[in-house]
């Protein structure tokens, strides 16, 4: 397994590192903290063309007890911290073909907790297509809340460079432009560059 580079968490950095390692032309690109028993329909859906794939429809934030009851053995179930919702795209886990990946990474100025995921989605809807979305369970395990200005925004940073994603969504070039300023040594760490 990569170990992620020092310095604040960034997921970019994280997935770059690992994917060297990754075999086969479709990746799941996972938080460390959910699981979903829908990867399988979703790995089925980008072999058969989807752009890229989506396993969840609801997330169900598990509980500290029901987390500590899960790692313990227990089921995957219990009481919840929030009522279910609908998953971030791009956020939990996405399922994509190799290829794609390469052309449309995560951005690695998202820094610390918040942005990234929605970003990513919002360039992958612009650039690849739209995804496929199962309707499986996405269990997301409790775990401290990570340092952020708001329970919406991680930092004023990454809500800024979010804004910029959010102005290119609907103009390729324009989202492609931002792609383009990403630092060159994360995109190349796991694809030789784009």
């Amino acid at each position: 397994m990569a170990k992620a580079p020092p310095g604040p968490w960034c997921k970019a950095a994280a997935v770059s590192a690992a994917l060297p390692q990754a075999v086969g032309d479709v990746l799941v690109v996972a938080d460390a903290d959910v699981w979903c028993d829908g990867v399988p329909q979703a790995v089925k859906a980008v072999e058969d063309g989807a752009p890229w794939a989506i396993p969840h429809g609801q997330v169900h934030r598990l509980t500290e007890a029901a987390t500590t009851a899960v790692l313990g053995g227990g089921p995957l179930d219990g009481p919840t911290v929030q009522r279910p919702y609908t998953g971030f795209a791009g956020g939990g886990i996405a399922v994509l073909p190799r290829a794609t990946y390469e052309d449309v990474p995560l951005d690695a100025r998202f820094a610390g907790w918040g942005q990234e995921d929605e970003a990513w989605a919002l360039a992958l809807l612009c650039l690849a297509g739209r995804p496929w979305r199962g309707r499986a369970r996405l269990w997301h395990l409790w775990h401290p809340p990570q340092v952020r200005t708001s329970r919406r925004w991680g930092s004023q940073a990454s809500r800024a460079l979010w804004q910029r994603y959010h102005a290119a969504r609907a103009d390729p070039q324009a989202m492609r432009t931002l792609l383009d300023e990403m630092p060159k040594e994360v995109t190349d760490a796991g694809s030789g560059g784009r």
